[in-house]
């Protein structure tokens, strides 16, 4: 093994949120207080209800109804705490992705699937700046309207806050809805967070057919004449979650969706979650010290303290761009993923990361002391094949 220049990327990043939005996140029980109405009363109650929802939500998932989202009361502690939760994670996603990541123009169409309370939206108004100057109708579909009218208040004092000069809120438009229900406007970027797992939750079929079946409704909703179209998955980042993303990646990809995040390569992924090739599962975390102050402390009061926050996602886009397969292109350099945190190699006296790579799963042996961050993306002169593997994993063995 030798060692090689190299170039890195956060996957992860509270410093590319733009300040305004920054504000916004750490007081956003100011925000959410106000949209919601939320008496003294409320504000005492708020840690129980958000530890009652938080089992519907996991433990007692089986016998929850299916418009729980429509109880003003649940909305209240939804958007409290879980949404809070999600911009967070979201926005710090988002905002470090390149430039050219959403490339929309006046009069784009924009649809996000169980929108709930408008997560996905907000985060994207919180976290890409250069968006708040266009024109975009965004629908927003999902099954509960009393959390679309609330998620519509708070959009909207969201964006009365950080609208620069000659800038408008983008036109929401509620669908009473789920996947699959028409909308009358194709669409240049479609978003879908925390919504497969549900769907799973309630489906007899097995998930290859659900990715198949799923991919396939995300993809109708596209307008066809964009080469630039794009689809937004992310789920929480648990096994059975990491699992289901890596299948609607396949499946994307069958259909000409290349991924563009977190992958660096379109070839097969080798962290399916699949117990017979190993288990390793595609998640991403980055350490809550920092999330806001008084949402650490509402995370406290619900007894659902938080030391990571922790996600798995797929962005692909129309078959174009740097992961697009090319078999005439030189490989001059190679990309990895970080998808773990530190780990000691007692028998190398070194310590090392797991990465994705277009190698298959790699073992970054650390070296130089690089410490990259879980999620980082490394970019390297491609490395000559010494046959190095690791025992435990059958990893290819890289230094960095």
């Amino acid at each position: 093994m030798r060692r090689v220049p190299l170039r890195r990327r956060p996957l992860f990043s509270a410093e590319a949120i733009p300040a305004d939005s920054r504000e916004i996140l750490e007081h956003f029980d100011r925000v959410a207080g106000d949209v919601l109405h939320l008496s003294g009363k409320h504000r005492v109650q708020l840690g129980g209800a958000i530890q009652r929802l938080s089992h519907e939500l996991t433990d007692r998932r089986a016998a929850r109804r299916l418009g729980y989202m429509n109880d003003s009361g649940t909305v209240g502690a939804y958007i409290s705490y879980f949404m809070w939760w999600n911009l967070v994670r979201l926005t710090r996603l988002l905002a470090p992705l390149p430039k050219s990541a959403f490339p929309l123009a006046d009069g784009d169409v924009l649809l996000d699937v169980g929108s709930g309370p408008l997560t996905v939206p907000i985060a994207l108004w919180l976290a890409r700046p250069e968006l708040r100057a266009k024109k975009l109708t965004v629908y927003c579909m999902d099954l509960s309207q009393t959390a679309l009218a609330s998620g519509e208040e708070l959009y909207l004092s969201v964006a009365a806050k950080t609208m620069g000069a000659g800038e408008s809120p983008w036109n929401i438009v509620r669908v009473r809805g789920e996947l699959g229900t028409h909308i009358k406007e194709k669409a240049a970027l479609v978003t879908c967070a925390n919504v497969c797992n549900e769907l799973l939750q309630t489906s007899t079929m097995p998930p290859d057919f659900l990715a198949k079946k799923y991919s396939g409704e995300l993809l109708s909703y596209i307008d066809a004449g964009r080469n630039d179209a794009g689809i937004l998955l992310v789920e929480p980042g648990d096994p059975f979650s990491a699992r289901f993303v890596a299948l609607m990646r396949e499946a994307l990809l069958r259909r000409s969706f290349v991924p563009i995040a977190p992958c660096p390569h379109a070839a097969a992924c080798p962290m399916t979650g699949n117990a017979k090739k190993g288990g390793k599962w595609c998640n991403f975390a980055f350490a809550a010290d920092d999330a806001p102050a008084a949402l650490q402390r509402l995370s406290a009061k619900a007894g659902l303290p938080k030391e990571r926050a922790v996600l798995s996602f797929v962005f692909a886009k129309k078959g174009e761009g740097e992961n697009a397969v090319d078999g005439a292109r030189p490989k001059k350099r190679i990309a990895l993923r970080v998808t773990s945190d530190f780990i000691r190699l007692p028998e190398l006296r070194k310590s090392g990361y797991y990465a994705c790579s277009e190698l298959g799963l790699v073992l970054a042996v650390d070296k130089t002391q690089v410490r990259p961050r879980n999620g980082e993306l490394l970019s390297l002169a491609y490395p000559a094949d010494t046959g190095l593997r690791d025992k435990k994993s059958g990893a290819v063995m890289i230094e960095i």
